[in-house]
C-alpha cells in the first residue's frame, strides 16, 4: 500500500507540475530545441554525486562518493569504459577548458585529485582545508577554485604545477562555485550564511556577498555572465542575481528539497532539480524566468547532480541511490 500511495502522488504531482510540451518542440518562435525527456538511464558506482563532461563532449566523469572512485562514460554509445581509483569519498569534479585534466574533490581525504584524460591515470593530489565540496576552473585554465566546507573557505590551485596559491576567507560552510565566463569573478554558496561570496580572482579577494536564500546548495552562472542562479534547498526556489550591480532580481519556485541546476550553452533554458526525493526535473526558459516542464527521473533515485552535453542536446542526471546516470534529450 506504501508503494501505491507514493505513486498516486508522485502522478498528482506530475499533472500539477508538467506544463504539457511535446517532446524537444520549441516554446515559442525562434526559440531553440531543447532536451526535454529520459532517453535512458546508465549504471554508475556507488552513492554518485556530480559529473563533468570534457568540452570536446566525448567523456563524461561521475565522482562515486562510496566506491572511492571515478566512472568515465563514453557519450557516444553511452557505455562506461573506465573506473578510476580517486580518494576517500569523491564529490564535485570539472574539467579543465582544455579537456586535458579533470579536477575532483576527496571530500573525506582533504584533498583534490588531478585526473589526465588521455590515460585516465592520477598524475598527482593536491591539499588543500577541511571536506572540500564544489570545484571549478577559471576560462583559462590557470587557475582551480575549491570549496572547503568545514574551514570556510576557498582553495586557489595554480594549474601549471597544481600548487596551491591562496586561500581565500569565505563564509559558513561553503559549498558550490561556479565562476564567470569573463574569468573576473567566482560565486560561493555559504549554505550556513544564507549568501554568495564574491571573489575577485585578479588578486583573490573576498569582495561583497548577496543574501539568497536558506541553505543555498548549487549556483550556475549563464553563458552571457547576466545572471547567476542559486538554489535554495530548504526555501525549495532559485535566488537569480542579476551581475551586474549583484542585486536579486527574483525567485523561482522549486518543489521539494533540490539540489543542484545546469544551464544549456546557449543560455536559453536550465534545468534544477527540483525533487531531490522524488526524482523531478524543472526546465526554465531564462528569457522570463517560467517553468516550461517537469521531467521525472524516476522515484528514489535521488538526483544529486546535473550538466548539460556542450552540444546542447542532452542533458546528464546523476541519481545518487540509484546509482546511475539519466540522459535527458
Amino acid at each position: 500500500m506504501r508503494l501505491i500511495n507514493l505513486n498516486a502522488l508522485f502522478a498528482a504531482v506530475m499533472v500539477a507540475l508538467s506544463s504539457g510540451c511535446g517532446n524537444h518542440s520549441p516554446v515559442g518562435p525562434g526559440e531553440e530545441f531543447y532536451p526535454d525527456s529520459v532517453s535512458v538511464s546508465v549504471d554508475v558506482g556507488n552513492s554518485p554525486k556530480d559529473i563533468c563532461i570534457l568540452p570536446s563532449g566525448d567523456y563524461a566523469y561521475v565522482t562515486n562518493a562510496l566506491d572511492d572512485n571515478v566512472s568515465v562514460l563514453r557519450t557516444s554509445d553511452l557505455s562506461v569504459v573506465a573506473t578510476i581509483d580517486a580518494g576517500d569519498h569523491p564529490w564535485g569534479i570539472c574539467t579543465l577548458p582544455s579537456g586535458e585534466y579533470v579536477y575532483l574533490t576527496n571530500a573525506l581525504d582533504d584533498n583534490v585529485s588531478v585526473i589526465r584524460t588521455w590515460d585516465n591515470s592520477v598524475v598527482t593530489s593536491v591539499y588543500v582545508g577541511d571536506s572540500p565540496r564544489g570545484i571549478c576552473s577559471l576560462p583559462s585554465g590557470d587557475f582551480v577554485y575549491v570549496t572547503n566546507a568545514n574551514d570556510g573557505s576557498v582553495s586557489v590551485i595554480r594549474t601549471l604545477d597544481n600548487a596551491v596559491i591562496s586561500t581565500v576567507n569565505v563564509g559558513n560552510s561553503p559549498l558550490s562555485i561556479c565562476c564567470l565566463g569573463s574569468g573576473e569573478y567566482v560565486y560561493v554558496t555559504n549554505s550556513m550564511d544564507n549568501d554568495v561570496s564574491v571573489i575577485r580572482t585578479s588578486d583573490n579577494t573576498q569582495v561583497l556577498t548577496v543574501s539568497v536564500g536558506n541553505f543555498p546548495l548549487s549556483i550556475c552562472t549563464l553563458p552571457s555572465d547576466e545572471y547567476l542562479y542559486v538554489v535554495n534547498r530548504t526555501d525549495n526556489n532559485i535566488s537569480v542575481i542579476q551581475t551586474s550591480d549583484n542585486s536579486i532580481i527574483g525567485s523561482i519556485d522549486l518543489v521539494y528539497f533540490p539540489s543542484d541546476i545546469c544551464s544549456l550553452p546557449s543560455g536559453d533554458y536550465i534545468y534544477a532539480i527540483s525533487n531531490s526525493e522524488g526524482g523531478l526535473i524543472r526546465i526554465i526558459r531564462t528569457s522570463d524566468n517560467s517553468h516550461i516542464k517537469t521531467i521525472s527521473v524516476g522515484y528514489y533515485m535521488e538526483p544529486t547532480g546535473i550538466c548539460s552535453h556542450p552540444s546542447g542536446e542532452s542533458v546528464y542526471v546523476v541519481n545518487q541511490t540509484g546509482n546511475s546516470v539519466s540522459i535527458i534529450q
